[in-house]
């Protein structure tokens, strides 16, 4: 069949699968067929996070001008300059018309980490009017309760500061104002989003690091004479406290992570839990671990759990070369693991179906592991497993030199101990993924990501790249272990993944 005969349904599936960077915008000049077909793939996602007064300006003025652009649109991601004197992101979502933009839209995520609290209220008056809004995604430094109901809502993420020294916290009622706010915003969403089916609080990204707040207007006397009762979100089954790249919130932020649990501790299903531990502080790896196993516990109907372990915030430094802060070693971070997993000693999983777990590094003994696979054998229906990690670890626990070539830790080649592994799993396992991700951790060494090539310098211990050469030849490598070790222990196995090879074809 000629490519010219190919129905325009099948070229534009074969076409969205083009890269977003730059090829998207080639095929725009092939043809007149290929652009008629590029334009609305490329309205479909917009991603336009910090973009400067002058191309934001352009951008709406060509979308008002060509009004069937934005029925394309289905999802949008608005990021503010914060050089901007214009405020143009704010006059934009303030504006009576940003509906007959995106009559579609189904998702919207706004970084509004300098935005006045007044522009948040008329953000939630936007995402009221819109037809067909199912997912909000927010990065502000505070929490601002919702004014209107979002009918249609099912999942909201809200990603707030991670500093412990905002002005906020700081002022003398900052903290107890806070834990008022937090229950006010918490009874406002069972207010406003009788539909919501999933919840992400917690700092999701780099953005929580940022922001202002200008709390200052609120009356101060209004939250001590007021109280606020938690509500119940009778359509919530899906819980996440993100911490990610291990970025804490502020410690008072996890009041929101706790009272949610607890209202709908017997009608989750699905709870994802990061957590960065804190060198110090009172936000620190013993407060962690008690408190998170005693709620786990009270979830009755959890289905699906997945457990991500960073080290503290912000992203340590590595000593390497003799230069730099020292921060996080190898045996800080499994320390700090460890004690986090002593209050799973007394976990039932229960009716578990699915676990992910997230170790930041391979710990040479597998003390961490063997603690949360010993608690799993009472699985009875546990389904799919996965314990990734972050990057391999050195066995020696000393930094790459120039000096030659340094052994990691991969223990999922070694027979011995994949043994024991293996026979600590339910028998009953249909899936199962053990490997390091090739994605960068917060103690990443060798300060790349994805493995990919630095962005701005190159280090001096590596400067030649046979260090990530290594790295990158370990985690593609192909070697496969024996399905002998699956076949008697997990008679139902249906996909193994294991050291970065598919042995399931073996089992």
């Amino acid at each position: 069949m000629p490519f010219s005969s190919l129905p325009n349904e099948l070229l534009s599936q074969i076409l969205s699968h083009a890269s977003p960077s730059g090829t998207r915008y080639s095929c725009l000049l092939v043809n007149r067929r290929f652009y008629s077909l590029m334009l609305p793939i490329i309205y479909r996602d917009l991603q336009i996070p910090f973009i400067n007064h002058n191309r934001l300006v352009t951008f709406i003025r060509t979308v008002r001008r060509n009004a069937f652009l934005g029925e394309h649109t289905r999802s949008i991601c608005l990021g503010e300059d914060p050089f901007d004197t214009k405020r143009s992101v704010e006059r934009i979502i303030g504006s009576n018309d940003i509906n007959k933009l995106f009559p579609f839209l189904s998702k919207i995520e706004l970084f509004a980490m300098t935005f006045e609290r007044t522009m948040l209220y008329r953000f939630w008056a936007y995402c009221a009017r819109a037809q067909c809004l199912g997912e909000v995604v927010l990065h502000y430094p505070d929490l601002v309760p919702l004014v209107q109901p979002i009918k249609g809502l099912k999942k909201l993420t809200w990603s707030f500061t991670g500093c412990e020294i905002s002005p906020v916290l700081m002022l003398p009622e900052g903290l107890q104002e806070t834990k008022w706010i937090l229950r006010k915003w918490l009874n406002s969403l069972g207010k406003c989003t009788p539909n919501l089916e999933a919840l992400v609080v917690g700092c999701v990204g780099r953005e929580g690091t940022w922001g202002i707040s200008d709390r200052i207007g609120l009356e101060i006397e209004e939250w001590s004479r007021e109280a606020v009762v938690l509500p119940r979100l009778e359509k919530l089954r899906e819980f996440e406290w993100r911490e990610g790249e291990g970025i804490k919130p502020a410690a008072v932020w996890r009041d929101v992570a706790e009272g949610v649990l607890e209202e709908h501790k017997d009608q989750l299903e699905r709870l994802r839990w990061e957590v960065a531990f804190c060198p110090d502080g009172a936000y620190t790896t013993v407060d962690q671990g008690p408190g998170f196993w005693d709620m786990l516990k009270a979830l009755t109907n959890l289905k699906k759990l997945e457990l991500v372990l960073y080290p503290g915030s912000p992203v340590p430094s590595q000593q390497i070369g003799g230069t730099g802060q020292v921060g996080w070693t190898t045996e800080h971070i499994s320390a700090a693991m460890l004690k986090f997993l002593e209050g799973a000693a007394d976990w039932d999983p229960k009716g578990l179906q699915e676990f992910k777990v997230r170790f930041s590094v391979i710990g040479p003994l597998l003390l961490a592991e063997h603690r949360l696979l010993g608690r799993l054998r009472n699985a009875k229906h546990l389904k799919t497993f996965e314990m990734t990690f972050g990057i391999p670890t050195f066995k020696n626990m000393e930094p790459p030199t120039n000096e030659g070539a340094k052994d990691f830790l991969y223990w999922y080649y070694d027979e011995a101990k994949m043994t024991q592994v293996i026979q600590s799993l339910p028998t009953v396992l249909r899936e199962l993924l053990i490997n390091f991700d090739g994605k960068h951790d917060v103690y990443d060494g060798y300060r790349q990501y994805e493995f990919g090539p630095m962005e701005d310098t190159i280090d001096k211990w590596d400067e030649d790249g046979s260090t990530r050469a290594q790295i990158r030849d370990l985690v593609n490598q192909r070697r496969s272990l024996s399905g002998s070790l699956l076949r008697s222990h997990m008679p139902g196995l249906e996909k193994a993944y294991i050291g970065g090879y598919n042995i399931a074809g073996s089992v």
